[in-house]
């Protein structure tokens, strides 16, 4: 399946019907493709992993809800996140907590709704977490964070083995297993949490940094005399959302990954072990859908003006965490067998860098037209400036089994007041 092909089912008609029903632009996601996405990472790991579904990646209630039966838990990264996903029907021992800078607050309502592992990821947080515990009466389950020594290359974004924020540095790690076992009672300390960086497309990366988290795994065994009941060995499995289509490849992967998960889980069998996924499960299968405007021409180049842009979707803007700007897929929804041509992409707003797409090929457009970016699953408005330029926030879609509902209605300027 490619970038493109996930929407090939619907024709210019039922687009224009679900711009006139909920209006442009409008986010769609499929979260029967989803699902299917989850099934192929169990199917490489062959049952021996987990998968938890990264919330910061799209926190959509509607598309939450959906993928609630097909993923083992999901990674939480702020309070906000936790009652969204409470919401959607997830128990709160089906959580895992991360970030660097979780509040008093945070830390609170976790311990108190019993969240099933927060990743602490600093010495304060440690005994923050032994203090809040002390007062609840309730024991905090916690897991240590590892900021590894060594972080393979091909990690695109790294987020461990430098100075980094998040986590504790592995030379320091027998001086929090040490604070840990002084809290005593205070604190459940179930295991590891060890996630080393995004978008890696080699496999290489991905086995040995599974393989330094099951060494640091029984390493802290040794050290503590505990036993590790829960092993987030990260995720970062890469997907292009722009530029040429690729994605890290399980087949590849597969027989490495489930040689060294056996070896593990047979001496682990009560072991909890789980990769958390986000962009790799849910970019290919949101689009994001936004109507021409105006048609326009500036010194030789033609110009595609839309009533959305980088307020909904910077990534695609590619002013999001991308090293080099490439455009995402775009595709011309309402005439797709027109002769095509040659156009700049642009968003509402007076910002040069407003571009949804560079020099890209479509069916020449016209104003009324429909245009998709697709890939937009994952960090689309969650991660965009969405109350710049006061313009409705978008109607985000979720596709289920043929049907469509609304996952969350379109909100005007005056509802963030």
């Amino acid at each position: 399946m490619t970038m493109t092909s996930v929407w090939s089912a619907f024709d210019p008609a039922r687009w224009e019907a679900l711009a006139e029903a909920h209006g442009t632009p409008f986010f769609l996601f499929d979260a029967d493709l989803v699902a299917r996405r989850v099934q192929q990472v169990r199917d490489a790991c062959a049952g021996l992993a987990g998968v938890y579904y990264a919330v910061k990646a799209n926190p959509n209630l509607g598309l939450l809800r959906a993928v609630n039966g097909c993923v083992d838990g999901v990674d939480i990264s702020s309070g906000g996140e936790q009652m969204q996903a409470e919401l959607a029907g997830f128990a709160p021992a089906r959580m895992s907590f991360a970030g660097p800078a979780k509040t008093e607050a945070e830390l609170t309502a976790a311990i108190g709704a019993g969240v099933g592992c927060i990743s602490v990821e600093s010495l304060r947080e440690i005994d923050a977490c032994a203090r809040i515990a002390a007062r609840l009466g309730k024991p905090a389950q916690i897991i240590l964070r590892v900021n590894p020594n060594q972080v393979h290359k091909s990690y695109g974004l790294k987020m461990g083995g430098r100075a980094v924020q998040f986590g504790i540095d592995e030379d320091l790690l027998p001086q929090a297993e040490r604070r840990v076992l002084e809290h005593g009672a205070h604190l459940v300390c179930r295991g590891l949490h060890s996630y080393v960086g995004s978008q890696c497309f080699d496999g290489a990366g991905v086995l040995e940094s599974t393989r330094t988290a099951l060494g640091l795994a029984r390493a802290f065994e040794s050290r503590t005399g505990l036993t590790c009941r829960k092993l987030n060995l990260g995720g970062g499995f890469g997907v292009a959302q722009s530029g040429e289509e690729r994605e890290l490849g399980l087949e590849s992967l597969a027989p490495g990954l489930q040689e060294m998960l056996g070896a593990f889980r047979r001496e682990h069998p009560a072991c909890e072990v789980f990769f958390e996924l986000g962009r790799f499960i849910t970019a290919e299968a949101g689009i994001y859908v936004t109507r021409v405007v105006d048609l326009k021409a500036s010194r030789g180049t033609q110009y595609l003006v839309c009533d959305g842009g980088l307020n909904h979707q910077l990534a695609a803007a590619g002013t999001f965490g991308a090293a080099l700007r490439s455009n995402f897929p775009l595709l011309n929804l309402s005439r797709g067998a027109a002769d095509a041509a040659v156009f700049n992409v642009a968003g509402p707003s007076c910002n040069p860098t407003d571009l949804l797409g560079i020099k890209v090929t479509l069916p020449l457009a016209q104003p009324g037209d429909l245009l998709g970016v697709a890939m937009s699953g994952a960090y689309g408005l969650t991660a965009s400036p969405l109350l710049f330029l006061g313009r409705d926030t978008p109607a985000e879609l979720v596709q289920r089994d043929g049907s469509i509902e609304i996952g969350r209605r379109r909100h005007t300027l005056a509802d963030f007041n």
